[in-house]
């Protein structure tokens, strides 16, 4: 595989980017906006800012926008881009490779060294969230196969909870609680926000993907959270909403928990009977402010 820092191959480029080789040849036959570095043996490299072109480029097209239209964007939207070098962006594109590829050992030392390279914070929100929301972009729209996405989901997500073991914390710090809710088996945006809340200095307790009903209560009442967070990332919960709102009714008998539902679903009650105590957020400000009046 290529040194992502610096140059890319075709086959990388592919890749990162989801455009077929055959179309990148075309192009640079055709058009006057993409000419890569040939090496000696004929093969392309292209470098990072072509390679963050293509991917400006392919995002318009997508979109449906005629590639004339594209190709003015991605040099409007690559000409103002800082000239500094991004040190997300090599670790996403790598990222990207070693999941189409399903390379485990080149996918879980890039992990690693992101981690290392750029600090948990930055790693969590301006690489893996990133990273997942292409992932989910790319198998909805079958580019990428269930297998690929399960493949790169398990191996982030066993890192995470590494990464979580490794951070200390008071056993006398208030506790959150994370739960999927019934149905949900998406967990990993979970192990993000819980992670983000442990490096605040907060104990962390995840229930899981799937809980059988019942389990989140038995969980409140054993453990006496400060806060709960409820995840619904699908719309399949909320196709059975009468758990979600008896597990509102139970919120209401426990005034001294605070208790949010956040995911893609939770749009959907938008609509339907509102909720009389759990609080729908998809930003961390609500849950921070009741987090800081557990400490004030």
């Amino acid at each position: 595989m290529d040194d992502f820092s610096q140059n890319y191959s075709i086959s990388s480029v592919e890749a990162i980017t989801g455009i077929k080789k055959e179309t990148l040849r075309k192009w640079e036959q055709r058009y006057d906006f993409l000419h890569p570095t040939r090496l000696e043996n004929g093969y392309r490299q292209y470098s990072q800012q072509q390679v963050e072109f293509l991917c400006l480029l392919q995002s318009q097209l997508q979109q449906g926008i005629s590639l004339k239209k594209s190709i003015q964007y991605a040099t409007e939207q690559t000409e103002k881009r800082p000239s500094t070098p991004s040190l997300v962006e090599p670790f996403l594109y790598q990222l990207l490779a070693y999941g189409e590829e399903c390379d485990e050992e080149a996918f879980s030392i890039t992990l690693h060294q992101a981690h290392q390279t750029l600090g948990l914070t930055v790693y969590l929100q301006q690489l893996i969230r990133p990273f997942l929301q292409e992932v989910g972009r790319r198998w909805s729209t079958k580019q990428w196969s269930e297998y690929q996405e399960k493949f790169v989901s398990t191996i982030i997500q066993n890192h995470l909870v590494e990464v979580k073991q490794q951070i200390p914390v008071s056993k006398n710090a208030p506790l959150v609680i994370g739960a999927c809710l019934p149905y949900e088996n998406h967990e990993l945006p979970l192990h993000i926000l819980l992670l983000q809340i442990l490096l605040k200095g907060y104990r962390v307790f995840l229930i899981g993907r799937s809980p059988a009903a019942g389990t989140i209560e038995d969980f409140v009442d054993k453990l006496h959270p400060t806060v709960v967070l409820l995840s619904a990332t699908t719309h399949i919960p909320l196709d059975h909403p009468n758990y979600l709102y008896e597990l509102d009714e139970f919120a209401k008998k426990r005034p001294k928990i605070t208790f949010f539902l956040g995911g893609t679903g939770a749009n959907q009650l938008i609509e339907r009977k509102p909720l009389t105590t759990i609080t729908i957020t998809h930003t961390l400000e609500p849950i921070w402010n009741a987090l800081k009046k557990t400490t004030s």
